[in-house]
């Protein structure tokens, strides 16, 4: 009988009547080193295919492809729940229009520069997020500014090492900011900026 190894395909030749009374018999493929199990001929019918090899579960090739992952419902969760708290009207965190939010650096390696925010969260830091301090004393990620639907700024710490200071105190929960207040980061202090763009509107 001629047996196929089903992880290689490589082919060779096998007495049948070597199996005796035993229903089946392991091999190991001398090609690959796959271990599967043959059917003894005699004890069941044979299949369409040639090859009445069939793969043991717990020796299957390494490289089976696994099941693909279950996307991530994160989006949908988040939509849901910015939904819920609308109809409860309770609001989410957006940008309001009509406002514009800007930060100033007044001391760091980015001092004089002004960073006009983009999005609802910005993270504040020295090499991830919108703004980048170039400051080796604020961490990785340093703090994290939320833009509220009603105009509120709130900043929060992201577990950095040395801190997020407003009004020269460590803030250990999120803080409302107003506009034209000062707020550190390691060695950088910056100024939020709030500008109303219907009643003084960008030239």
């Amino acid at each position: 009988m001629i047996v196929m190894c089903p992880a290689c395909q490589a082919r060779f030749q096998y007495d049948d009547s070597r199996f005796g009374a035993a229903a089946s018999k392991r091999f190991k493929c001398p090609k690959c080193s796959h271990v599967f199990e043959v059917i003894n001929p005699a004890m069941a019918p044979p299949p369409p295919e040639e090859t009445l090899s069939r793969p043991i579960t717990s020796a299957m090739p390494e490289d089976t492809p696994a099941p693909p992952p279950v996307p991530a419902a994160r989006t949908t969760a988040k939509r849901d729940r910015d939904s819920m708290l609308s109809a409860a009207g309770i609001q989410g965190i957006g940008i309001p229009a009509g406002l514009r939010f800007s930060l100033a650096f007044l001391t760091g390696p980015q001092a004089s520069m002004v960073h006009v925010l983009q999005g609802p969260e910005t993270v504040i830091g020295r090499e991830e997020g919108a703004v980048i301090t170039q400051d080796p004393e604020t961490s990785r990620r340093h703090a994290l500014l939320e833009i509220h639907p009603d105009g509120t700024v709130w900043i929060s710490d992201l577990q950095s090492t040395n801190g997020t200071l407003v009004n020269g105190e460590r803030i250990t929960a999120p803080v409302q900011l107003s506009s034209q207040q000062e707020f550190t980061c390691g060695n950088s202090t910056f100024m939020l900026l709030v500008r109303n763009t219907e009643e003084f509107p960008l030239n």
